[in-house]
């Protein structure tokens, strides 16, 4: 919004001043305001000033008027212009070299011309660029408006955006995907950016502070400038503009370009917010859809086809269901400390993200899937392609569980996988997965992937604890020793799986117990003694293995 020397010298009423120096100063120096000065100068002198001066006071003492030059170029004014007359016949070499020592502009000017009329027109310009800039910006503001208002995509409003600016333009959603660009986007700024959002979300996660809403990113083509678009507290996406020198910005261009860029984040900002609100009606009837499929609750075929169709789903593809079961949440929340929405908010943004992830991971892959967030468990049904579903599940998982750790670091997934899958088997392919996740569960074992046909063990262990008798028989095998194990403080019991999991091989297992042989050989006589079971008798060991699985799964001794 300044003017430059350059500006000032092109007035009519400079026409006969005379550059004494800083001529090569004229087209970087700006100026934002004009004044007249006598000495002294102290503190009357702004920043980025035009001085006039007619030198009364210190004119007719070459060392006074060499102080008060002095100190004009110490306030950081942008010229000094001296009116040779009465007071000041010509500048003393003495100030000419201050002058040219500091790369500082000195203007004679004719006595004859009027510092009213110097004020005049200067400010007159200044006035005038600001007002140009003021209807350049809100030119940019009312077309950018018109695009979002209108329905035109991202893609639409950078390219406008960056012919308006002259500057290379991207924008992106808050979880780092670019959704628009102008045409000519260099690779390499879309590239450093991508690493440089990568790491910005492996520190602080999705949620970032909002302290800095400027980040300055170096590339092949210069200097980009990434600003973020938020609103109400809460961060909607990035908008990136290269194309700058790396000389960094002057307060005065800074300014400019805050104010520019804080109205395109504004428009784009209303982009982001009403496509929520679309999003958001079409994620409550794909997941009111998802959930009942997956209850099989839709009786009708023809009507689960028409809604299908209508929220873009195949449903003559294979599918295979995922489930997966989110822990910390509430811990994840509490410890991003500087956020602003509630916890109830803030979980509901995290649901939508993960769905949206589960979506975009498997179209990647170039899968269908449908997906769903219901119970605490987000439910998904992946199109099988493959021959080994199994393998190409944990693919998907894999690459999922990446893309959940960039934007919340500090979220766990447990995940169960179903053993069925083809056409139409929607529930039974649902609840296999569910059971799978559970045992995976019960096994304590957070981020694990459990699949229903891994589980076989598992699930005969849980039906053989509904046998009284069975219960009876195997706390009575246990009592002794677990009681023994309390008291002594020595796991008897891992003893014994880890040794049995060896199929009896000592020497392997003091190694992983890191035991000496004859200590272990030690532990094992006492189990064989505290259970009445020989580890060399088959029958012995099937029951002692039998009643180690079951009491490892749950089951309550006689002592409990």
């Amino acid at each position: 919004m300044s003017i430059t020397m350059m500006d000032v010298q092109s007035l009519a009423i400079f026409k006969d001043s005379s550059i004494r120096t800083g001529t090569q100063k004229l087209e970087t120096t700006y100026v934002n305001w004009v004044s007249v000065i006598e000495t002294p100068v102290e503190s009357f002198v702004r920043e980025n000033e035009l001085v006039l001066t007619s030198g009364v006071g210190c004119g007719h003492d070459q060392e006074l008027f060499y102080s008060f030059v002095h100190d004009v170029i110490n306030s950081g004014a942008s010229a000094l212009a001296i009116a040779l007359g009465p007071f000041v016949d010509k500048i003393p070499p003495p100030v000419i070299n201050l002058a040219l020592q500091n790369d500082f502009i000195l203007i004679e000017l004719d006595w004859s011309v009027r510092f009213s009329d110097i004020l005049e027109q200067v400010l007159e310009q200044i006035h005038e660029k600001k007002r140009q800039y003021f209807d350049k910006i809100e030119t940019i503001r009312k077309s950018l408006l018109h695009c979002i208002l209108s329905g035109q995509s991202l893609d639409v409003v950078a390219e406008h955006f960056s012919s308006s600016i002259g500057c290379e333009v991207f924008i992106a959603d808050k979880r780092g995907v670019i959704r628009g660009k102008c045409h000519d986007v260099a690779e390499d700024l879309q590239n450093r950016w991508i690493l440089f959002m990568q790491e910005q979300l492996e520190e602080d996660g999705i949620y970032h502070s909002l302290g800095n809403t400027f980040e300055w990113l170096p590339y092949s083509g210069g200097y980009a400038l990434q600003l973020t678009i938020h609103s109400a507290g809460n961060i909607q996406g990035y908008i990136v503009v290269g194309g700058f020198s790396a000389e960094p910005f002057t307060e005065e261009e800074h300014k400019e370009w805050v104010m520019l860029l804080e109205h395109a984040t504004t428009a784009v900002a209303i982009h982001f917010l009403h496509e929520q609100a679309a999003k958001e009606a079409e994620w409550r009837l794909r997941d009111d859809f998802v959930w009942e499929l997956t209850r099989g609750s839709i009786h009708s075929q023809e009507s689960m086809l028409s809604r299908s169709k209508s929220l873009g789903y195949q449903m003559n593809l294979p599918y295979i269901c995922v489930v997966a079961k989110p822990d910390q949440l509430r811990q994840s929340f509490q410890s991003i400390t500087h956020l602003t929405i509630t916890f109830d908010h803030w979980l509901h943004e995290c649901i939508r993200h993960m769905e949206e992830e589960a979506e975009s991971v498997a179209k990647s892959m170039a899968l269908k899937s449908m997906v769903t967030y219901q119970q605490e468990e987000l439910i998904i049904f992946l199109e099988v392609n493959h021959q080994n579903a199994n393998q190409q599940t944990r693919t998907y998982i894999t690459k999922l569980v990446s893309r959940f750790y960039y934007l919340y670091p500090t979220i766990t997934l447990t995940w169960g996988i179903a053993k069925q899958y083809g056409y139409s088997c929607f529930t039974s392919s649902y609840q296999e997965a569910k059971r799978a996740l559970e045992i995976g569960r019960k096994r304590k074992s957070s981020n694990a992937i459990s699949t229903f046909a891994d589980t076989t063990a598992d699930r005969i262990i849980e039906n053989l604890l509904k046998n009284d008798e069975l219960i009876d028989i195997a706390s009575s095998v246990l009592d002794s020793l677990l009681r023994y194990s309390e008291e002594r403080h020595i796991n008897l019991l891992h003893t014994f799986t880890t040794y049995h999991h060896n199929r009896g091989n000592v020497s392997q297992t003091a190694r992983e117990l890191n035991l000496h042989r004859q200590s272990l050989l030690y532990r094992l006589r006492k189990i064989e003694t505290l259970t009445n079971c020989s580890l060399d008798d088959a029958d012995d060991l099937f029951i002692l293995d039998l009643s180690t699985r079951l009491w490892l799964n749950g089951m309550k001794t006689n002592d409990d």
